[in-house]
């Protein structure tokens, strides 16, 4: 594919498209109108899709810890306790288990788009994956960190409050100068509660409201790269004919990854597998490799075999091994937990590293269109190199 088209396809994917957005609709009539207009077979993958999953758990932290401070200043007792335990159950339902408690408004149909090539006798799979949809926040998923990293932390904070507040009702009836001091410090913990709530629940929620990222690092431009290796593959066929080899463009990942969750529970997996998500290409640095992926509870190892074969793989075409990273939080996840191999390769920026994402500061100016066709080369490697 020359430097032209793969310009055109980041013009796609450098326009805000956040999920259940006009953008992300058009982004999906864009990608099936490419595909038809190359002759590309493909399949939509549907499922129910909450598109406004974190602006929902956002202002579900704000009401609710603002509510608990409330109560602990009035000395609700047993009240303030039951508002603890239920303003931590939303949202943290919503993610581990993917059961709409609090994210149920704007419910939608999502759109997975997938292409497959291979015959029906295939001894192996592998998978390629990226989201086409993107995220706004009001900081980068670094400086994020101190809000979102520590959710267990921020929980005992949550029930230590109830527990408190609770305990303050009791002796507000015994001594006046002990009452006094559980209730100041009721009221002090609750106080810090209520200023983490509302600045996460802000960051959560207002995103939307702000300049939009362009998403064309985050991912556009691993959209573009698998569209460019399903054109490869239609036009030269498979390198390894006893291969099959399946490409899907996710939509929901910035909502918890919603699209990838669905599809990988709603198809069966008889072959031997292996998954490769795509972050964050196109950029001018090294590449690289996550080690764990996860969300804010629970965090998986990537399998050492897999992280070898695209090691080995990336070796073979630019000649220097990927970098190895700690964790992320991405699609790969959602293979990881149903037991199907998965790592991800993206590429740092030489100036921003990985920050400045989910901003402004994610603009299609980081994107070196001209490396798009080396990363399609590395995708060719994998497949040919696949379990040897």
């Amino acid at each position: 594919m020359d430097e032209r088209a793969a310009r055109h396809l980041m013009s796609v994917f450098s326009r805000p498209r956040p999920p259940g957005s006009a953008g992300e609709r058009a982004t999906a009539r864009a990608i099936r109108d490419w595909l038809e207009a190359h002759g590309i077979p493909y399949r939509v993958h549907t499922f129910s899709l909450y598109p406004y999953f974190f602006e929902s758990i956002g202002v579900w932290i704000i009401l609710s810890r603002t509510l608990l401070w409330v109560a602990v200043i009035e000395r609700w007792g047993w009240l303030a306790l039951g508002l603890a335990v239920l303003g931590l159950l939303g949202g943290t339902v919503d993610i581990l288990t993917g059961w709409p408690l609090v994210t149920w408004p704007g419910r939608r149909t999502g759109e997975n788009i997938v292409i497959e090539f291979g015959p029906p006798d295939a001894i192996r799979e592998v998978v390629f994956s990226a989201h086409y949809d993107s995220k706004t926040e009001l900081l980068d998923h670094r400086q994020r960190a101190i809000f979102v990293e520590h959710p267990r932390l921020w929980a005992a904070l949550t029930l230590l409050v109830g527990a408190f507040a609770l305990l303050d009702a009791f002796v507000s009836l015994a001594n006046a100068a002990f009452a006094s001091f559980v209730h100041v410090g009721s009221v002090a913990l609750a106080s810090l509660l209520l200023v983490g709530a509302w600045g996460l629940g802000l960051h959560l929620s207002a995103g939307r409201f702000v300049k939009q990222s362009s998403g064309a690092v985050d991912d556009g431009a691993a959209c573009a790269v698998v569209l460019m290796l399903a054109q490869r593959l239609a036009h030269e066929g498979l390198p390894s004919p006893d291969t099959r080899v399946t490409i899907v463009l996710f939509t929901g990942e910035e909502a918890n990854m919603q699209g990838s969750r669905a599809y990988v529970r709603a198809r069966a997996w008889p072959l031997p597998t292996r998954v490769v998500n795509l972050e964050l290409l196109g950029q001018d640095g090294p590449y690289l490799l996550w080690r764990q992926d996860g969300d804010a509870f629970h965090r998986v190892e990537t399998p050492a075999e897999v992280r070898a074969w695209v090691t080995s793989a990336v070796s073979r075409v630019v000649g220097t091994a990927p970098r190895e990273e700690g964790q992320i939080n991405s699609d790969a996840f959602s293979f990881l937990r149903e037991g199907v191999p998965a790592v991800t390769l993206g590429t740092a920026d030489k100036r921003w590293g990985t920050r400045g994402l989910h901003r402004p500061t994610d603009s299609p100016a980081r994107v070196r269109v001209e490396r798009l066709s080396e990363h399609v080369n590395i995708l060719w490697a994998l497949i040919e190199d696949v379990w040897r």
